[in-house]
């Protein structure tokens, strides 16, 4: 399961317009209803009432809005970065610049999980962070993450050495 797998470049915004959470989710909810071919109105409120529960965002000018919903057959994400930052509601009070969002089918909750996981291990890296904020094409963006992912992925599969034998 990679997370790049869900994401095209057709959901992928370099350049935000919204200026506040609820214009954010409309937005987004809009690429993945295009993208997926379920209502946009139906998406959005589902985002709005995940962010209703608590904010999706995580710190460090990054958000994971995510929704699942009955309506979708597939997983499917989008990224979005807003050059200006909107005021997402995150704990260390920083606006988001950068939204990597997921819908999921509702009988999904496992592989939701599991990709959610990995979108936020990714995003701990703050030179991604950076360079995704930095980006200027929706091609460069997904370029950018199916690298993360793969090296993220190379490091998972490296023996640690640690439980390797000392030579003599």
């Amino acid at each position: 399961m990679r997370f790049t797998d869900y994401l095209s470049e057709d959901c992928i915004c370099p350049g935000l317009t919204a200026r506040d959470r609820g214009g954010v989710l409309h937005e987004l909810a809009g690429m993945l209803a295009a993208r997926t071919r379920a209502s946009q109105q139906q998406l959005e409120e589902q985002l709005v009432a995940r962010e209703r529960i608590s904010s999706t965002a995580i710190g460090e000018g990054v958000a994971i809005p995510h929704c699942r919903s009955e309506r979708l057959r597939q997983i499917t994400a989008c990224v979005a970065v807003d050059p200006e930052g909107v005021d997402f509601g995150a704990r260390d009070g920083r606006p988001v610049r950068l939204f990597v969002t997921l819908a999921s089918p509702t009988n999904a909750p496992g592989t939701h999980l599991s990709v959610l996981a990995r979108i936020a291990a990714l995003l701990r890296d703050v030179r991604l962070r950076q360079a995704l904020m930095e980006a200027r094409s929706a091609s460069d963006i997904r370029t950018l993450l199916v690298r993360a992912e793969d090296a993220y992925l190379a490091g998972q599969a490296r023996p640690d050495a640690s439980h390797h034998a000392s030579g003599p």
